[in-house]
């Protein structure tokens, strides 16, 4: 007897093409994909030998294409949903300019204790005086934030006015 195997549908990767015969062979629709092992071996061939190809008996060929198509209405479903679930978790709040100034100034200060490096310590007095020029509202926790980076700046300023002179 022979088998006349037709392709159902080809992918461009192993994963996608995996997914749909393991969804086929779930669904009692025997399936094989051709070009697999060439492939595996050369995958720069894959548009030359015609990417990979599910194919299936002609006898199950509508069961197939049936089943596929089901599968795909069902993925793009979840899709839809997890677009739906990602819109709602853009629901936080965004950080004022004056509030990323006063982090950035609070990280530079820190990095610049650590490292004890001049330049560090005029970008984070820069940051500061910005922030105190600009006179944007500035939520209290960053006001802490303000004052501890201007005392370590001046703590590297002292520091380094020991070491140097």
């Amino acid at each position: 007897m022979v088998n006349n195997f037709v392709t159902v549908a080809t992918y461009s990767n192993y994963v996608d093409a995996n997914l749909a015969k393991q969804l086929l062979e779930s669904a009692g629709i025997k399936c094989y994909l051709a070009n697999e092992s060439t492939l595996n071996t050369a995958w720069h061939l894959t548009v030359a030998v015609g990417w990979l190809q599910l194919q299936v008996n002609q006898a199950d060929l509508e069961q197939a294409k049936e089943v596929l198509v089901s599968s795909q209405m069902a993925a793009a479903a979840t899709a839809d949903d997890l677009l739906d679930d990602e819109a709602a978790d853009d629901d936080f709040e965004k950080i004022s300019w004056a509030d990323a100034t006063a982090d950035r100034a609070f990280i530079t200060g820190v990095i610049g204790l650590i490292l004890l490096l001049l330049p560090i310590q005029f970008y984070s007095l820069w940051l500061l005086l910005r922030l105190f020029v600009s006179r944007r509202p500035i939520s209290p926790n960053r006001r802490i934030k303000v004052m501890i980076a201007l005392l370590l700046d001046l703590l590297n300023l002292y520091i380094l006015w020991h070491i140097l002179f």
